[in-house]
């Protein structure tokens, strides 16, 4: 049996979602000692800054902000409590759920531990060798669009970028403006796909324009105001160039690399362990 990347991906992240915060129920909550420092309780369960920081920097809380992680915490909080006055920990379909969790998180963290040692990389010459001999696996399933983009704080100073930018050109543009405080972020030369570029009414306006064009100034967001130059579009189902795709090609290379070595890894594992399947009737 092979494991794959994904697979462990997604099996980690499914696994530290439901056993590590019942682990932080187990280990840190209910205890006797100075609580004065909480940031919620339900009963005589505490939740902590530290516990809290690492929530909120854990995968497990996704973009929710601080006031949402607490309540999810509290409604968590409860439903266990309450689980345990119904003594559903007690129950066997519990401990045998927890027992194969238990064992999947082992297996999971052991891959990462063994895969954390090794230093996977891709040359450029091994990158472009298998985007020569693989581009059918970057072809585009979405529109694709070359920009440069920028974005200010200050409307005036965008409507003089822009203005600048058309007088000479982007980067000597970009010179002027670099220090400007009211520059947000800019990105030179980069590819997006339709799905990357928002609001809506930014991707409209992105696809309108002409090869070379520079857009007006748009308010993307509130307090945001951006100027996009189209340099190319490359429309679904084509294959861009490698020196646009050569990153993603490289993450690619990478995690076969991964997944090999993964697969030898088990392969050494089966070798040493006394393994029988019996035939199914």
């Amino acid at each position: 049996m092979y494991i794959t990347i994904e697979l462990k991906k997604l099996l980690t992240n499914k696994l530290l979602a439901v056993i590590i915060p019942a682990a932080v129920i187990f280990n840190g909550c209910g205890k006797e000692e100075d609580r004065t420092e909480f940031v919620a309780k339900v009963n005589d369960t505490y939740l902590t800054s530290d516990e809290l920081n690492s929530i909120i920097e854990s995968d497990n809380a996704g973009n929710f902000y601080t006031g949402e992680v607490i309540r999810n915490w509290i409604n968590r909080e409860l439903l266990y409590q309450e689980a345990l006055r119904q003594g559903i920990i007690d129950n066997n379909e519990f401990k045998k759920l927890i027992e194969m969790s238990q064992k999947e998180l082992a297996a999971a963290m052991l891959l990462n531990k063994v895969v954390e040692k090794e230093k996977f990389s891709a040359e450029l010459k091994e990158a472009q060798e298998y985007y020569e001999k693989a581009k059918d696996e970057f072809k585009l399933t979405s529109d694709a669009f070359l920009v440069n983009i920028i974005n200010f704080s200050d409307e005036d100073k965008a409507v003089r970028f822009r203005t600048t930018v058309l007088e000479s050109d982007w980067n000597k543009a970009l010179n002027v403006y670099k220090s400007e405080q009211a520059l947000m972020d800019e990105e030179t030369s980069k590819l997006f796909y339709d799905y990357e570029i928002h609001p809506v009414a930014l991707l409209r306006l992105v696809n309108e324009l002409q090869q070379q064009e520079i857009s007006i100034v748009v308010s993307s967001k509130p307090g945001t105001f951006t100027v996009v130059q189209l340099i190319d579009k490359y429309l679904k189902g084509s294959i861009p160039p490698f020196e646009l795709v050569k990153d993603r090609v490289s993450r690619r290379l990478i995690a076969i690399k991964r997944e090999a070595f993964i697969n030898n890894y088990l392969k050494e594992l089966y070798a040493k362990s006394d393994i029988e399947i019996k035939k199914q009737e």
